[in-house]
Formats: structure tokens, C-alpha cells, sequence
């Protein structure tokens, strides 16, 4: 039978939301996508995402939905798209949908100028499209005994949790001013903020002192990961992770709770790396980079922020064509196209990797054998748990 393609339109949102919710239903567990994540399937944002249909006598039959995403540094903003929903009829499987609507979804990112593109999911099957697991996460484990040693064992705080509703403006307020304090954040409007930040139903908490604002935390929602933690000051770091610790005990959820973190979040680690039980290091997420020079450019500032560099110059060709000069001078990174001879030539997937990944250290001789590259590399590429689609 002979598919039509299209992309929906407003008064598509009910049959969209059905379809999905069906087959993700059959395929995992129960899914109701308004309430799972409603930054991106509230109807009143449903036009914001571009949603890319195979339709067989005009009912739908595999579905790809391509959602705005800004990148967002001093001075710098760079454009890209999610990709998530992506859902074909159990009775429609090996027609080949999925393959033309990613296609298509491609095309679009490149004709609208879009620097990159993120996604989830199993790694070869979306490599054949251009993504590929890249950058870096840690995930910190910490346990009970962990803060009963660090503060003591008849610690007492004067800091609280106070769980986050999406009528508490105020506080709201004082969380959505310490997320765009951040070096580099996904842009999060403030009036989605809530939705954004509830998101895979993460329960939502503010951290006070006495009463005062000092951050928030968002939690997955059994409750056992803390996603996203941000404070004024990452002193009082154990103090409050062994509240939720102490929380979750009392729940009777366990004694230890996993803490995610980026590598370009000094404090946080620094802090979790004093009484931590345990951390593991994984892939930040699957990418795929459509210009590799504006993508890359604010990553190697927010670099020279970091550390100290050493002085020097590389050359690294992509896939024959593109070639990009490294250098750091005067302490400041900083990328070019150059015609000079390069040093390296990597396929799109290595290059990423040879860019963000602390594997690519240990694994590539051309880095391992260069004292400059080794400062400048690995690129803190690391993508946020509220921000994925």
C-alpha cells in the first residue's frame, strides 16, 4: 500500500498524541504524552514541534517529531532540534518509514541552517542517520554512610526541601534566575519553566536555608537519581543530598541516591568527589553536527574557562572535506576552517568523539601522543535530563 507523507498540522494534535500513546504503549508501558512530558506535548506547544507523518488511507501509521532546542552561552546561541516520538504501528514495522521520515527530518535541519541535532536510543540504529553517542555525564552514588561520615552521626541542618507546584511563582522565579546563571544551558523559557523542569514526571524541589532560597533539585520520579542540582554555593552539598537520602530512607526507598553532573560543573564534582560511595562515567547523549565549527566554538571558550591551556595548533580534517584549525593563544581556545595540511582525518562519528569523548584520550594515538591536545580535549559536551526529548 502507498504511504502519503506530510507534516501535521493543529487539528492533527489529538490523532498524533493517540498514535503515539498507542504505540509506545504496546512497546514499553503505559504512556499518556501530555502528562509525561509536557514541555513538548501540552497542546498549546504541539506547533512548536515539527511532526513528521506517514499516513495509509489517511490514518497514521509511523510518526517522528523534530522539537526546537537553543544552545545557549555568553555571547553565543546555537540552534538545534530533538528528536523524539518516534513511533511506527506494530503492523507497519520494515515498511520503511521510520527511515523516510528521519529523512525528511534531516533535510529540513540543514535547509533551516540548524547546527545540530540530539536524540535517544539504540546506537547503530540512528548512527545510520548521523547521531552518535558523544560528550561526557557522571553519575555520582551516595549513600547513607557517606553523609553520616562526612557531617556526623547526629547531623542536623538548617537547610530543608520544599517541593516545587507550578503555582509557586516566586520560587519559580528565583530557580529560573539561577538556571540562566548557568556558563551553558539549554534555553528554557521561563514561561514553560515548570514544564520543562517536571518533565519524565521529575519531582521538583526548592532548597532552603532557614526559609531562603539556595537552589533547586530535580528528582526522577521514584525519587532514586537527582538529575539537576543547582546551588548558590556547593558548600552545603552533602548537607543536601543527605536530606534526600534521609528522605528516601525514611520512604523506605533505600539508603543511597545517584547525583548526575557535568564536566564542566567544577563545584558540583569537586564536592561530590569528597564523600561520594562510587561514580561512573557514560556518553552525555547521541548527536549529530551539521557545522561543526559553530558548534564547536563556544564549547572551546566555556574550555579556556575550566583550565590553564597550553599554547599550540592542530589541524583535524572531517571525512576528507572540512578542516578545522585548534589553536589556544594568549590562554583563549578557539576554531577556524584552514586550508594548512591536516594533522588527523576522522569520519564524522570519530571526529565527534575525538572532540568530546575522555575515551578518545585512551583510545586515539594522535591525542594520547600530544601534550596540547590533551589539554584542550575533551570538549565539555554534556546535555541536561530535563532538556531531552
Amino acid at each position: 500500500m502507498t504511504a502519503e507523507f506530510a507534516i501535521a498540522q493543529a487539528e492533527d494534535y489529538e490523532d498524533v498524541i493517540d498514535f503515539a500513546n498507542y504505540v509506545f504503549s504496546q512497546a514499553h508501558s503505559p504512556h499518556d504524552f501530555p502528562i509525561l512530558l509536557p514541555k513538548l506535548y501540552k497542546r498549546e506547544y504541539f506547533m512548536d514541534g515539527i511532526y513528521y507523518l506517514a499516513r495509509e488511507r489517511g490514518k497514521i501509521k509511523a510518526a517522528i517529531g523534530a522539537y526546537p532546542l537553543i544552545w545557549e552561552f555568553p555571547g553565543a546561541a546555537v540552534p538545534g532540534r530533538g528528536i523524539g516520538m518516534v513511533s511506527v504501528h506494530p503492523y507497519c514495522r520494515s515498511k520503511g518509514y521510520m527511515k523516510v521520515l528521519m529523512n525528511m527530518a534531516l533535510e529540513d535541519m540543514k535547509r533551516d541552517g540548524i547546527d545540530f541535532s540530539v536524540l535517544g536510543g539504540q546506537r547503530q540504529r540512528y548512527e545510520y542517520f548521523g547521531y552518535t553517542p558523544a560528550g561526557a555525564a557522571y553519575t555520582f552514588t551516595c549513600c547513607e554512610a557517606n553523609i553520616l561520615h562526612t557531617l556526623g552521626p547526629q547531623w542536623n541542618t538548617a537547610f530543608s526541601l520544599e517541593p516545587v507546584k507550578s503555582t509557586d511563582t516566586a520560587l519559580l522565579d528565583q530557580m529560573y534566575a539561577l538556571h540562566e546563571a548557568k556558563p551553558a544551558r539549554l534555553r528554557r523559557n521561563r514561561d514553560r519553566f515548570f514544564d520543562i523542569i517536571s518533565s519524565w514526571k521529575a519531582q521538583v524541589f526548592a532548597v532552603l536555608e532557614s526559609g531562603d532560597f539556595q537552589g533547586y533539585l530535580l528528582c526522577t520520579s521514584g525519587g532514586n537519581r537527582i538529575e539537576e542540582i543547582v546551588l548558590k554555593d556547593f558548600s552545603c552539598l552533602a548537607e543536601v543530598i543527605g536530606l534526600v537520602v534521609r528522605h528516601r530512607k525514611e520512604a523506605g526507598q533505600g539508603d543511597s541516591v545517584e547525583v548526575g553532573a557535568g564536566p564542566h560543573e567544577i563545584e558540583k564534582i569537586e564536592g561530590l568527589y569528597r564523600f561520594a560511595e562510587d561514580y561512573s562515567q557514560s556518553a552525555a547523549y547521541h548527536f549529530a553536527v551539521f557545522d561543526y565549527l559553530r558548534f564547536i566554538e563556544p564549547f572551546l571558550k566555556l574550555r579556556s574557562q575550566m583550565r590553564t591551556l597550553q599554547e599550540g595548533s592542530f589541524v583535524l580534517e572531517i571525512e576528507g572535506h572540512l578542516r578545522l584549525g585548534l589553536s589556544v593563544q594568549g590562554g583563549e581556545a578557539s576554531a577556524q576552517e584552514t586550508k594548512a595540511s591536516p594533522d588527523i582525518t576522522l569520519d564524522r562519528f570519530e571526529a565527534l568523539r575525538f572532540l568530546t569523548s575522555p575515551l578518545a584520550g585512551l583510545t586515539v594515538p594522535a591525542l594520547r601522543e600530544n601534550s596540547f591536545l590533551q589539554s584542550l580535549l575533551p570538549l565539555p559536551l554534556f546535555f541536561e535530563g530535563a532538556d531531552q526529548v
